[in-house]
């Protein structure tokens, strides 16, 4: 083969060296001599040094250029090497003979291997026999080898290297390696011989032939002695095959470059026929300074075929973990392909597969993207997850917006130069929900003990480990398929691939290069690297030579030149599939679609579903589609209709684990609520890890409570499901259904206690059909002529008329006849009734009565009433052909359908279609006989639609104007209520919807001011049909109103209710009179409607305000008078809930209210609901004050009376409440003082006020005095301005100079800023292209007329003139003697902010100073409440120097999604800056009076003396015994033994 010493003779010197000359004319001493030498030669050539191996220091170059790179690559990798150059030898075999001699002359050929599997020269694969070669031209390889050891005289074992064509026999020696090699177990696997123990055996001086493994190899007897001529005596032919793979830390997807690293696990199973060893184990490392190879492989067979079969076996079995790349799959690969199994390789043939990438790891692309998504979303979920708990670890609790990354986030995955978004839902602990354009794939992802992950879709379970990499994500799927998912990078950045040193770049900074030229060298594992650039461009260079780079770090910048040539990566828009899966196969249902029961989907399903919801996951969006349902419909699938046969106790047993589920974690948050919500990492019982996942569930409160509402609803299945059915409600279900219905109101739970309340209460009565029957005895057992005795008792068991209306339909004509009569006492038991009389009842026509109707207060029942009984629908649409009536003057007809089979349909749109469907049918009967109802001066007509086992329906018509109108918001109510609720009154003021809580006493509207802007209010309209004497009446009364209280909060449990923050009115009727009570007793209904009311505010207030609770009215009758007189009690918030008696004056036939009179002044009034213009605009104010989360100021002082009058009815029980409890004077700003003022609430144009109160309490009976200063936040959103700082600023100081506590309750806005708004409309533009704005513009001005039409001094500007035109250009914006700028808009609030923060820390040193932070206090506001050291925080009340949406801005992103985030009570109060945490502004002002209790009345008293509720002289009752103790009893006494 040429080579550079062509013709160079060689003469050993007499000590066997070369002569100097002679060695350095066989080496190549520079690059021009290489260059001359490849001319010579010619291209392809091999540049190597000599001294350099295992793939080091040795290039082939087919080039100039690649020679001149190679040459310098070379001397690095192998410094102070000889080099030499010789021909590149093209389709040759690497063969190798194992020698070994011994000191007596011997060398003996152990066969030999066949490495012709390599990759820049570095072996891959080694085998043994060579069988590539024939027998007789390897014997002859063999016999040279060892002719040429015998020549020099060789000792110990080395290998001789051929090249060997087999094509045409030939061969050449290529170089004598005098060392033992790595794959020296081939040889020992082939023939025998232990070749490190015959090394050992030759140093000892034993010959050759007499070592019994040689011996063995050659068939002789082991323990001979005789000589063996190893030239001439062969050995027996090799009966197997063995196969060997190098286990390197190098990446085959990159053209087998080398990689560093740490190594967590190596797991390898050695068998009989394969073995392997490592020089690394778990927990190593191999860094970019050691050999690439760590690992070997060996695999023995009977042939070639079985020994290759064997080695893909072990390589399957192969599990590295770990940083590094390893080329394991890659030569499972390779062992397969036809060349390999053929035999028909050669040297080259591995770099060109390389360079061809014809040969890697076999997967599915969709596959490989899936399972990198599903690692990628296990990976976020746990390290996020990891982060929270290492914060709840340190005391803090993770943000709301955090904890929605662990429910749903998006992941990218990057693959063949396309881009996959998937949106990642959690469904549960373990399961994903994965979708992408239209496909959503489910999946449930288990880690195991090793880090390794099993996602499951459908029936398949995949193993999957993953290392995320600066260069993106490594994958091996099933322990068998590696897959990079690249992180896509900008094109102009040139960044390294692998960890090494930086040699050189190859290019001057600048330069420009082309598209996959070398631009830098890197050296890694003792090799030199070229990296190649992405694109084409001009280079600037980042790193210095000899720098230690990582994978991923910048090495140089490209000017791209040529953008349009950049090849970009393409968002997937195709359809996703998974291999062996439908399109449709995405879930973990095994389900039909479109389920519509049970028995479709799976109640197994369905519970995990539902349990999932509540513990914060999502409800997949596999689901939705596939099922076309939500989480509410899903529950509906609990409840079906018809006659579809359920299991109640597998459905029961769903409900409550579901419900169980719920409480798991809501119990404990709503056991925080009312003062410990700051306490959440405090009081927890369980781990980290539980408290995690009980915040990740409650979170997600406002997704759980419409699913547990739902259930509770379906319990009550529309109309009592648990009572009509006779299905008993299971133990475990009660259970759970006690733990909701303790749920507290507040916190979102409200409505869950209510259902679950009532769902409990129906439990414990009677089944539907016992208790009919009990009514059918007493309608059979009762005559025609007693039907009356049932009307005013409730001797229909528990359900009254309701129940009576499922017997207007009975066979029984005698039965139908009384059911009737008695409906229609029971529905007007305060009218008075008489002359009932059946008018028709035969087989084929529908039964008629007719009676006489007397309204309340009236006494004389003289007005007609008809009713007509129809059997069904039908009947009722015939109904217009055969209407016969009888009555020339009718007052209302009452029409009862004794069978309205309206279903039970749990999905609300489809139960508003159903009954609009019903209600249309009623109208039309209505319209068809409207003029003969005219005729007769009928003014109402009532619709009775009675259900089976239900509450009957009903739908009322007016006549207005000529026709009758359906009147829509009564829908439901019974026909007696329009009158005894007092509707006709409420409508003049209101506009009504429909009611949104309504059973038989109570009845809720929603009601919108017909004559003012102000807000809605809650209309509560209640009946009470106790009979009560003057002795209970206030007890009645008190609880009355607390039974509307309730009403109230489940009417505001409606989210479009709580949306309108409506204020509330009571009216309560006492429909029976009062027995024993007379005209002369109306001042004293007074008297008592006082004191119940008081009462119920001194124990209620914080929950009247909570409710918005703006006026109270009690109707009663005195018995003692013919007819009964009427007595409305009235009480409003604003007037104190100080009552007035109004006596109703009535219409002596309709009953209607004409007219009001007061019983105290005769003054008589005929709108007794007109709001007045300073009512309406505190009606506004307090509005505003609730959106604040906080109460109007002027409430306050109201707040203070109530709170006191209870602490001296807690404190001083044995002493009477006060006169004038609690006194104040308003001072107000007048010439730069503060002067007593009597204007009324509301009236101030200041947000900011004082009062000088006067408050008698328990420790100060006389009165103390306290200077009260509080933000008005309905002024400018009580923000400070200059006139407010002055205000507060005085106030502050009369309180130093009196000596006396001064409280501040804050609730504010911080500094005022502003704009001056009479310039918004006038300020134009000069645009430099009006066409384009994005060019920007030249100044802002103002035209000749707007600017003289501003006063002087408001602005500063300079005049320009365009065409013709004269222009004020604004050089600044004053702002002086403008309104919008009264009381300061900027720079000039903050002196006053330092001239208040000033004040308030001497108030500090000088008097008692106490904050109460109610709503917000912003910016000064919250400094205030700091400067004056003692702080009382309303948990709704954040103390915060800015908003979070401005520190986000500044952040640049989102980290704070509340105010409460940055001064809420969790941040205040274990801070130390908020010293009590209260509930309400009610419970706020009780903190105030219970700190000023410790407080002497000004600086200079001492504090009072208290009578001792324990006095000194009391004799101990306690008697210690000679058991332990505790001995406070001594003091305190205590009670034994009962």
């Amino acid at each position: 083969i040429p080579w550079n010493g062509d013709g160079i003779a060689c003469e050993l010197l007499p000590d066997g060296t070369l002569p100097e000359d002679v060695f350095k004319s066989a080496c190549l001493q520079s690059l021009d001599e290489a260059i001359a030498c490849a001319n010579r030669i010619g291209y392809p050539v091999m540049l190597k040094a000599s001294e350099g191996g295992g793939g080091k220091g040795i290039r082939k170059c087919t080039t100039e250029a690649e020679l001149r790179s190679a040459y310098d690559q070379v001397k690095m990798e192998v410094v102070g090497s000889p080099i030499f150059m010789m021909a590149l030898c093209t389709g040759a075999r690497h063969l190798e003979v194992q020698l070994v001699g011994d000191e007596h002359g011997d060398v003996v050929a152990l066969n030999g291997r066949d490495c012709s599997t390599q990759r820049r020269f570095q072996k891959i694969f080694e085998e043994g026999p060579p069988i590539v070669a024939p027998e007789e031209t390897f014997r002859k390889m063999e016999q040279a080898a060892m002719r040429l050891a015998k020549s020099v005289g060789y000792r110990g074992a080395g290998t001789v290297e051929y090249l060997f064509s087999a094509s045409t026999g030939e061969y050449s020696f290529l170089e004598l390696n005098p060392r033992l090699q790595v794959e020296h177990p081939v040889t020992e696997g082939i023939t025998g011989v232990n070749v490190p123990a015959l090394q050992l055996l030759v140093a000892m001086g034993i010959p050759l032939s007499r070592v019994p493994d040689v011996r063995r190899f050659y068939g002789l007897d082991p323990a001979g002695d005789s000589a063996i001529d190893f030239l001439e005596t062969r050995y027996p032919r090799p009966t197997c095959h063995v196969l060997a793979a190098r286990i390197t830390a190098e990446n085959p997807d990159d053209a087998f470059r080398p990689t560093s690293g740490a190594v967590d696990r190596v797991r390898f199973q050695s068998a009989p026929n394969c073995w392997g060893y490592f020089s690394i184990g778990a927990n190593g490392k191999i860094h970019e300074f050691a050999d690439s190879q760590f690992g070997h492989l060996f695999a023995k067979g009977e042939t070639r075929e079985q020994a290759r079969k064997n080695l893909q076996l072990a390589l399957k079995n192969l599990i590295i973990d770990g940083d590094i790349r390893t080329p394991v799959e890659y030569l499972v690969e390779l062992a397969e392909t036809p060349e390999f199994k053929e035999n028909t390789i050669d040297t080259a043939w591995l770099d060109r597969l390389i360079a061809d990438k014809s040969v890697s790891a076999r997967h599915n692309a969709l596959d490989s993207v899936f399972y990198a998504a599903c690692f990628r979303s296990f990976r976020q979920v746990q390290q996020r997850a990891a982060g929270m708990l290492d914060g709840i670890k340190r005391g803090h609790l993770p943000l709301s917006d955090d904890m929605s990354f662990l429910r749903s986030f998006t992941v990218e995955v990057a693959f063949a130069q396309t881009k996959y978004a998937w949106k990642v839902s959690r469904t549960g602990q373990d399961q994903f929900s994965l979708a992408i354009n239209d496909t959503t794939i489910c999946a449930k992802i288990r880690e195991q003990p090793d880090g390794s992950l099993y996602v499951q879709t459908g029936q398949r379970v995949v193993q999957v480990q993953g290392q995320e990499e600066p260069l993106g994500l490594r994958l091996r799927i099933d322990g068998s398929s590696t897959v990079t998912f690249p992180v896509v990078r900008d094109p102009s950045e040139l960044r390294s691939e692998f960890n090494g040193k930086f040699v050189r770049y190859l290019h001057a900074d600048g330069a420009e290069i082309e598209k996959g030229e070398p631009y830098a060298e890197l050296e890694a594992m003792k090799m030199i690297m070229s990296l190649r650039t992405t694109e084409s461009g001009v280079i600037h260079q980042t790193v210095a030579p000899g720098a230690i780079v990582s994978p991923g770090q910048l090495l140089a910048n490209l000017d791209l030149k040529d953008l349009s040539q950049v090849e970009l990566v393409r968002a997937f828009d195709g359809e996703f599939q998974l291999s062996g899966q439908g399109t449709g196969d995405v879930g973990n249902f095994n389900s039909n679609a479109g389920a519509s029961t049970v028995a479709d989907l799976g109640l197994d399903d369905i519970k995990s579903t539902l349990c999932n919801l509540v513990r914060g996951f999502e409800l997949g969006s596999n689901v939705c589609a596939t099922f076309s349902t939500t989480a509410t419909k899903m529950v509906q699938l609990l409840f079906p209709s018809g006659d579809y046969e359920l299991d109640f106790a597998r459905y029961h047993g769903v409900c409550a684990e579901v419900a169980e589920t719920f409480l798991g974690s809501e119990a404990f948050f709503a056991g925080l609520l009312g003062g410990d919500e700051t306490q959440i990492i405090a009081k927890f019982p369980g781990t980290p890890q539980e408290l995690l996942a009980a915040l990740f569930a409650h979170d997600a409160l406002k997704d759980s409570l419409p699913v547990i509402a739902s259930i509770l609803r379906g319990l009550l299945s529309e109309d009592d499901m648990g009572v009509h059915t006779g299905h008993e409600i299971s133990a475990r279900l009660h259970q759970a259904l006690q733990g909701l219905a303790a749920l507290p109101s507040s916190g979102g739970y409200g409505e869950l206690a209510l259902l679950a309340s009532t769902v409990l209460h129906q439990s414990s009565a009677k089944p539907f059909c016992e208790q009919r029957e009990e009514v059918r005895k007493i309608l059979q057992t009762t005559s025609r002529h007693r039907l009356q005795e049932l009307s005013p008792v409730d001797a229909v068991a528990g359900q009254g008329v309701d129940l009576v209306s499922s017997f207007l339909g009975d066979p029984d004509r005698t039965m139908r006849a009384k059911a009737v009569e008695v409906f229609i006492r029971r529905l007007h038991r305060p009218y008075s009734l008489s002359d009932f009389e059946t008018v028709k009842d035969g087989a084929s026509e529908n039964l008629q009565l007719s009676w006489k109707l007397g309204f309340p207060g009236v006494g004389i029942a003289s007005l007609s009433a008809h009713g007509i009984v129809v059997p069904n629908l039908q009947a009722l649409a015939q109904l217009p052909t055969k209407f016969e009536v009888g009555h020339s003057c009718l007052q209302e007809l009452n029409i009862f359908v004794a069978d309205v089979p309206v279903p039970e349909l749990k999905d609300k749109a489809l139960h508003r279609k159903a009954f609009a469907s019903l209600v249309e049918t009623c109208t039309d009967v209505v319209n068809a006989v409207s003029k003969t109802l005219k005729q007769m001066q009928c003014g109402l007509v009532h619709f009775v639609l009675c259900r089976d086992a239900a509450r009957p329906l009903y739908l009322h018509y007016r006549s207005e104007a000529g026709c009758f109108v359906e009147l829509n918001q009564y829908r439901l109510l019974r026909s007696s209520h329009l009158h005894t609720m007092d509707l006709n009154t409420v409508e003049k003021e209101f506009v009504l919807e429909e009611a949104t809580v309504s059973d038989r006493r109570f009845v809720v509207f929603v009601g919108k001011p017909k004559t003012s802007a102000a807000g809605s209010t809650l209309l509560v309209r209640a009946l009470c049909r106790n009979v009560v004497n003057l002795g209970d009446v206030e007890d009645a009364m008190s609880s009355q109103l607390l039974e509307s209280f309730d009403r109230i909060e489940r009417a505001q449990l409606d989210p479009v209710v709580e949306k309108l923050e409506p204020t509330a009115r009571i009216f309560i009727h006492f429909t029976a009179p009062i027995h024993g009570c007379t005209e002369r007793d109306l001042k004293l209904l007074k008297s008592i409607f006082n004191r119940a009311l008081q009462r119920r505010v001194t124990a209620y207030g914080a929950r009247l305000l909570k409710l918005r609770i703006e006026v109270v009215e009690i109707k009663v009758w005195a018995a003692a008078s013919t007819p009964p007189i009427a007595l409305r009690l009235i009480a409003k918030a604003a007037d104190g809930w100080d009552g007035d008696a109004l006596r109703e004056n009535l219409d002596a036939n309709s009953g209607k209210i004409v007219s009001w009179i007061d019983i105290d002044t005769n003054e008589e009034r005929s709108d007794l609901y007109k709001t007045a213009p300073l009512e309406m605009k505190m009606h506004a104010k307090r509005a505003a004050a609730r959106r604040a989360n906080t109460t109007y100021i002027y409430d306050f002082p109201r707040l203070f009376r109530v709170a006191l009058t209870q602490r001296w009815i807690a404190e001083r029980s044995d002493a009477p409440v006060p006169e004038k409890i609690f006194s104040y004077k308003e001072l107000v700003l007048q010439d730069g003082e503060l002067v007593e003022s009597t204007r009324g609430p509301g009236e101030n144009q200041i947000g900011m006020v004082v009062w000088i109160c006067l408050m008698k309490t328990p420790e100060y009976p006389a009165g103390r005095e306290v200077v009260l200063v509080g933000n008005d936040i309905t002024v400018k959103a009580g923000s400070f301005g200059t006139a407010e700082d002055e205000v507060f600023n005085l106030g502050s100081q009369l309180a130093r100079e009196r000596g006396v506590p001064r409280v501040y309750i804050a609730a504010n806005s911080g500094a005022r800023l502003g704009t001056v708004e009479e310039l918004k409309s006038m300020v134009q533009v000069a645009w430099v292209d009006k066409n384009d704005p994005n060019k920007g513009f030249d100044y802002l001005f103002l035209t000749e007329s707007d600017f003289h039409s501003l006063p002087g001094k408001s602005v500063k500007s300079h005049t320009v003139t365009v065409n013709g035109e004269v222009r004020h250009v604004l050089d600044s914006i004053v702002g002086l003697n403008l309104k919008s700028t009264e009381g300061g808009i900027g720079v000039e609030n903050l002196q006053g902010s330092g001239m208040i923060a000033g004040e308030t820390a001497r108030a500090y040193n000088e008097v008692f100073t106490l904050s109460y932070a109610t709503g917000r206090s912003v910016g000064i506001g919250a400094y205030l409440n700091r400067l004056g050291q003692r702080n009382i925080q309303m948990v709704k009340g954040p103390m915060i120097l800015t908003g979070y949406h401005a520190l986000n801005k500044l952040l640049g992103a989102q980290v704070y999604t509340t105010q409460d985030q940055l001064g809420g009570p969790h941040i205040m109060v274990p801070n130390g800056v908020t010293h009590e945490l209260v509930q309400n502004d009610q419970a706020g002002v009780d903190a105030i009076l219970r700190w000023l209790a410790f407080v002497p009345k000004t600086v200079s008293s001492l504090p009072p003396m208290l009578p001792a509720r324990d006095p000194i002289d009391r004799e101990i009752g306690f008697m210690p015994s000679k058991e332990p103790y505790d001995p406070r009893h001594m003091l305190a006494g205590v009670k034994a033994d009962g």
